[in-house]
């Protein structure tokens, strides 16, 4: 390869997005009552992703489409929203730990796609 196309070649590397410092980190650990401290903590900080595991209690379960909606924590905290491929084997008031990149948090709601639910027995 000659010295010019391995100039190129570098520079084309250089260009290339880094992935986000946080989805490199180790997730952040939460029980329910503590996710509205973190969602304040982390919008201020303006990082662009967070890993989270939370542990909880399924409150809601939805199917649309392809999709399924785990919801845990209540609506007095925070709720947390889990989207994920199948909520299969999970039921209201079961004890889960949910794990999954931040998507957004917004209004009363944090949620996690991609995320998957693990029950806790």
């Amino acid at each position: 390869m000659s010295l010019a196309r391995l100039l190129i070649a570098s520079l084309a590397l250089m260009a290339l997005p880094l992935p986000a410092r946080a989805v490199e980190e180790p997730p952040t650990v939460l029980e329910c009552s503590a996710v509205s401290a973190f969602v304040s903590a982390w919008t201020v900080a303006g990082e662009p992703y967070a890993r989270l595991v939370v542990h909880g209690t399924v409150r809601e379960l939805t199917t649309v489409g392809e999709a399924a909606y785990t919801v845990i924590c209540g609506r007095a905290l925070l709720e947390v929203v889990c989207v994920e491929a199948s909520a299969a084997g999970l039921a209201l008031g079961d004890a889960v730990t949910v794990q999954g990149v931040v998507s957004r948090a917004d209004g009363d709601e944090l949620v996690l796609d991609p995320c998957w639910s693990i029950l806790r027995k």
